[in-house]
């Protein structure tokens, strides 16, 4: 007994570990952040993306997750810094949040920006964080020139083999471009690159898309030769501001003089002159010994170019200078975290940041980061300015009111709130209901009713027909369905695959979800199909007398209604319409097969043949008459002729008082023995009195 308590005890205790790890198990899988590249290498100048996808518990004891914060980031002095805040990163971040994804791009890569890069998302649920242990590395890439083998020296010149080098493999099919002595060579195209060089040329490489992000010029033999290099790639400048491009230039040949061009302007400036007259005095051109600087002033958005130097030692297929022209937007937007203030602009230009902070119009001593680091009160304004553009005042949420729409409310009716307040930047909005949280980051909110929609519009029978109850509703909403007020199904949808005119009705849904319930209005589902066979009835039984009135009558089950249309056999004009027909006056060539028919826009059907006739009405009538004719001659005749014998037999008969005896003696034409003896025994009486005549009877 004690073995088997041991045995239970165990098996208990193995149960309770197995849940406790599948529990920790699903927790696991639950909180998760998937990278899906850990390792990218990319070249300085390009575009990267990074992506990932996260997950986490939809609800935790009833209460459910909502992602309040994500952001990527890079470990900056022990900060987890979102990257559009950091101004290292400024006009080059772009994020996808699409669903569950998580991407990151980052143009115009430097140098600098090669790093681990990790996502974090954080929720409304305590502790309910996430920041991955691991992260994307990106290693950024320059270029540089390694000659490998060095042939056949004549002179002064060799040929060289050379191969265009990166720090971290870039895509096998990459296509390169060469440059010597700042002339594009066409025909190589290949990583390694193979010429004859002489004394005093240069060479360098790019990748083909990315050519101003060329590797630096190396001279091949020594460090004298002809070569040019610009001390920015490309800048970053408002409009109306000030900018200054400069380069420096070597040369074996001292002395050596150029001018600048705008490659898609086609525009020259040259030392002294500043150019074409149409741009006045605000292109200067100083040229020096080694180098050369070219400065805009009062810039505009067309002086957006590639700038390059030409001298007559160096071509000018070698890239330049980039100058990019921007709105002078500078805006104070909060920090991911939500608790600094952070001065921001989709151009910094290169240099030393400098910022300028205003609390309530006055200026903030001593504040020069692009991040506000003093305490932020929300009775207060706030401003910075850069470059001498100041950004707009921003302050917290004030005014905050809500209304209605409607004056009066109906059970049934859409009704939107509206809240709003006067804030800058333009506040988000959550609404709540019994202090339960509705609708994040909206200002309107809408209460409706769930909605029906069928489709297609029209039903036929055997159709394809999708009802769809839709509502809105945050957590999303459960649904039940009904038919003239019966539970019908469970879900969002009801599809039948062959409708049939049975299923016509009157269709609601009811929505719910954990703070309520609300029901649509409900959807008269109208089947429609085209008539059924058409019966027929007759008023009168039977055979139809001449020249009575009969109506014909003519019913199909339809929808739409049928029209109907009468016809008899063999004729192809229809007799009448109407459901009903009535012949007031029945003749004999009337007499027939009869059918309708019966239509809608859906279709028609027709009734089986009819017979209608008469009965022989000329005879019958004929006949009555000639009876009562020939009764009433017979009956006038026999009259007079009877009273006429009766009067010439008494008139006879009339003799002196007596009886007389008949003796007839037999007669071979006479009547047979019996009779005779039958009238041997029978006597007549003739009355004394002639009024007697009237009356004789016969013993």
């Amino acid at each position: 007994m004690r073995d088997t308590t041991k045995q239970k005890s165990r098996m208990s205790l193995t149960a309770a570990i197995i849940f406790l790890l599948f529990l920790t198990g699903i927790h696991s899988q639950t909180w998760s952040v998937e990278y899906s590249s850990t390792q990218i290498c990319a070249l300085e100048g390009s575009t990267v993306e990074m992506s990932c996808t996260y997950s986490y518990p939809p609800w935790i004891e009833d209460k459910e997750t909502v992602v309040q914060r994500r952001f990527w980031f890079k470990q900056k002095n022990n900060k987890e810094l979102d990257l559009r805040e950091d101004p290292d990163y400024a006009g080059r971040i772009t994020y996808d949040f699409s669903g569950n994804n998580c991407l990151l791009r980052i143009s115009g890569l430097k140098l600098s920006d090669s790093a681990v890069y990790k996502f974090r998302f954080e929720t409304n649920q305590p502790g309910g964080s996430l920041t991955s242990s691991a992260g994307v590395t990106l290693t950024v890439t320059d270029l540089q020139v390694q000659i490998l083998t060095q042939t056949l020296c004549l002179g002064n010149g060799c040929a060289l083999e050379m191969l265009c080098q990166s720090r971290c493999p870039l895509p096998p099919r990459s296509s390169y471009v060469w440059y010597k002595n700042g002339e594009i060579i066409t025909d190589k195209t290949q990583q390694k690159f193979s010429d004859y060089f002489y004394t005093g040329e240069s060479v360098s490489c790019a990748v083909r898309g990315h050519e101003s992000f060329h590797s630096p010029l190396m001279c091949v033999y020594g460090d004298s030769c002809n070569k040019l290099s610009y001390s920015e790639r490309s800048i970053c400048a408002f409009r109306g501001s000030s900018v200054t491009i400069s380069c420096s230039f070597q040369s074996q040949n001292s002395g050596s003089s150029g001018s600048w061009i705008s490659v898609r302007g086609q525009q020259m400036y040259h030392q002294n002159t500043g150019g074409c007259q149409s741009y006045g005095n605000r292109f200067q051109v100083r040229t020096g010994g080694s180098g050369s600087i070219l400065t805009i002033r009062d810039l505009t958005d067309g002086d957006s170019d590639e700038y390059r130097f030409e001298t007559w030692r160096w071509n000018k297929d070698f890239p330049g200078t980039t100058l990019t022209v921007v709105d002078p937007h500078v805006e104070v937007i909060r920090s991911s975290s939500g608790l600094e203030l952070v001065c921001h602009s989709s151009c910094f230009p290169p240099g030393h940041f400098s910022f300028t902070w205003f609390k309530n119009g006055e200026k903030v001593q001593g504040e020069t980061s692009y991040i506000y680091r003093e305490a932020v009160s929300p009775e207060d304004t706030y401003s910075c300015s850069y470059e001498g553009q100041r950004s707009p005042e921003v302050y917290a949420p004030k005014s905050v009111s809500v209304s209605m729409n409607l004056t009066e409310i109906v059970e049934g009716s859409s009704v939107t709130l509206t809240c709003s307040s006067d804030a800058n930047p333009a506040a988000s909005y959550t609404w709540f209901k019994n202090n339960q949280t509705l609708l994040l980051e909206d200002p309107h909110l809408t209460i409706r009713n769930p909605s029906v929609s069928v489709n297609p519009p029209e039903i036929l029978e055997d159709s394809s027909v999708t009802l769809t109850c839709s509502s809105d509703a945050n957590p999303a909403a459960s649904y039940t369905w009904f038919k003239d007020n019966r539970a019908l199904l469970s879900e969002q949808e009801v599809h039948f695959s062959s409708i049939r005119s049975e299923d016509s009705g009157n269709y609601s849904c009811k929505s719910e979800n954990k703070h309520g319930q609300s029901s649509s209005i409900p959807l008269l589902l109208d089947v429609q199909y085209p008539p059924r066979i058409p019966s027929v009835s007759v008023s009168v039984f039977g055979k139809i007398l001449e020249g009575s009135s009969v109506t014909l009558t003519c019913s199909s089950d339809a929808n739409p209604a049928a029209n109907y249309t009468w016809f008899k056999e063999d004729e192809d004009s229809p007799k009448a319409s109407g459901s009903n027909w009535t012949i007031s006056d029945f003749r004999a060539e009337l007499s027939g097969f009869y059918y309708c028919e019966a239509e809608n826009r859906r279709g028609q059907n027709k009734s089986s043949l009819h017979l209608i006739e008469t009965e022989t009405g000329s005879w019958t009538s004929s006949a009555a008459a000639a009876v009562r004719i020939t009764f009433a001659a017979l009956l006038f005749s026999f009259i007079p002729a009877f009273l006429w014998i009766r009067k010439s037999r008494c008139f006879t008969e009339q003799r002196p008082a007596g009886r007389s005896q008949v003796n007839m003696s037999p007669d071979i034409n006479g009547p047979s023995g019996e009779e005779q003896l039958e009238l041997h025994d029978s006597s007549i009486h003739v009355s004394e009195n002639q009024d007697d005549c009237l009356y004789s009877s016969i013993e």
